[in-house]
């Protein structure tokens, strides 16, 4: 099954100024024998269906907050580090 995950990237000391960003990714993926990555199980009932399309978005809502809490802080960081 899926997992969805968000990382922050930011300047490091030797590199050259940026503005952070946050990526959305796959942090667990499957793949069949034909190389499709899977973002669920085999689904073979309508509640089937339901549950796992719920699953991803509640973990998409949650990984939108989370993306948004980390850039806000990241920023945070780096523009208090400036200032020093």
């Amino acid at each position: 099954m899926a997992e969805i995950g968000v990382c922050t990237v930011a300047p490091r000391k030797d590199d050259p100024p940026f503005t952070p960003f946050a990526n959305i990714w796959l942090s667990q993926r499957s793949a069949d024998s034909e190389g499709r990555i899977l973002l669920s199980p085999q689904l073979r009932t309508d509640r089937e269906i339901d549950e796992s399309v719920d699953r991803l978005i509640e973990q998409l809502e949650t990984v939108r907050k989370k993306a948004k809490k980390e850039l806000r802080e990241t920023k945070e960081k780096l523009r208090d580090s400036m200032e020093k």
